[in-house]
């Protein structure tokens, strides 16, 4: 299995390629401003899924896109979230993006078909477990992230999106939850490494330690960002691909992260380059595929 972390700056975008079939799972669809897009990064490529973590536009922002120029057959998303709960919390935040905006369209088109859309789960040997608080317990986005976890093997990764202290601790009481935690050798930190998604209880309810934390997230501007040294006192550490041990990465100084896990669920990781640079232009060229699912 492959799981790429690309540096979108203040944003979240990953790709995992599952073995053996080579399917592909998005997990998020962030940008960098003016740099680099997952669309064009995987123009004209079929897109098993895309889960949205988070109806922010930072998680959202080439959807558009991505759903446009790539054949995505299907979007995970917090089902309990319907479209005017989605208007409604927008506005009182100052409104949807182009990103969100989509997907408020999209759920009010899914929301008038009978029996829904399904939701593909063929990723080969890979398995997702999604987990999230229903609306209206909360009624702000970021604690109703879907927390995800991707496994292969013996190997697990957690991409919690946006999801704060108080989400944190009601999802912990679910024994399910703290039981896949303790799997985990990779977290994704939440809400991009901000002091608001940490959760001391994450750890002393399940006792677990990470051995690698990364910080998908653009440079430092609030002090909110100083949180290298918390994740540091929770994590384990690891052999980085290349020689030495680390214990957190970051997008803002690592650029692309990527982690390559074996058939016998021994792994890899490193830095590998930075999207920044990959392109300039988002003019795209070609005929794009046509949708499934209801897309």
């Amino acid at each position: 299995m492959k799981v790429e972390i690309f540096d979108v700056e203040h944003g979240q975008c990953a790709m995992i390629t599952c073995p053996p079939n080579g399917k592909k799972l998005m997990i998020d669809a962030g940008h960098a401003t003016g740099k680099w897009w997952p669309s064009i990064h995987f123009f004209g490529q079929d897109i098993e899924q895309v889960v949205v973590t988070n109806y922010d536009e930072d998680h959202t922002s080439d959807i558009v896109d991505l759903v446009k120029y790539c054949g995505v057959k299907s979007i995970l998303r917090n089902p309990s979230i319907k479209s005017h709960h989605l208007k409604y919390m927008k506005a009182i935040t100052g409104g949807m993006g182009k990103g969100v905006q989509w997907l408020h369209d999209w759920l009010t088109r899914i929301e008038s078909t009978p029996g829904g859309i399904p939701v593909s789960t063929d990723f080969g040997h890979v398995w997702t477990s999604p987990y999230w608080v229903d609306y209206p317990y909360f009624t702000e986005v970021n604690n109703l992230s879907v927390v995800t976890f991707i496994n292969y093997g013996q190997f697990s990764i957690l991409f919690p999106g946006d999801i704060e202290r108080e989400g944190w601790k009601i999802l912990l009481q679910n024994e399910n939850f703290r039981r896949e935690v303790q799997n985990v050798n990779v977290l994704i930190a939440s809400h991009h490494g901000r002091e608001s998604g940490c959760c001391d209880e994450l750890y002393t309810l399940t006792g677990w330690k990470p051995q690698a934390t990364i910080i998908s997230d653009a440079d430092k501007e609030h002090e909110t960002q100083e949180t290298v040294g918390w994740y540091t006192n929770r994590t384990v550490g690891c052999k980085v691909r290349g020689g030495g041990e680390r214990k957190v990465f970051t997008t803002r100084s690592d650029g692309n992260i990527t982690i390559n896990v074996n058939l016998d669920s021994t792994w890899n990781i490193g830095p590998s380059g930075s999207t920044r640079k990959e392109s300039s232009t988002n003019t795209l060229l070609g005929t794009p595929n046509f949708l499934l699912g209801g897309l």
